[in-house]
């Protein structure tokens, strides 16, 4: 069992979801940010029911630092209530392990 997580969370534009990924590695709390295609999203919001284009987002991280992410997704996130989803890595290679190890460093 590792201690890496992926967490998802789905962004209006593809420039808030860059925005997001930058603050994130620059303060070290991601290994790796994955920016993916617009999907046409679907969801009930403040009772009826609603469309829009997103963007997911994919964040490669040690579990330890879940809160911290969630927390900075919320602080600069321009929906009122993002989804924030987070994801146990059962298994990777020791590279793997090590490179998120040494790319998260804050603490």
């Amino acid at each position: 069992m590792t201690d890496i997580i992926e967490i998802q969370t789905t962004c209006p534009s593809l420039e808030d979801a860059r925005q997001l990924a930058h603050i994130l590695l620059d303060e070290r709390l991601a290994a790796c940010c994955q920016i993916a295609k617009e999907i046409d999203s679907r969801y009930w919001y403040d009772g009826s029911q609603h469309r829009g284009d997103e963007t997911p987002l994919i964040i490669k991280t040690r579990a330890d630092l879940f809160d911290r992410i969630a927390a900075m997704i919320r602080e600069h996130h321009p929906y009122e209530t993002p989804a924030i989803f987070g994801f146990v890595v059962p298994f990777s290679d020791e590279a793997t392990k090590r490179w998120i190890d040494e790319s998260c460093t804050s603490a």
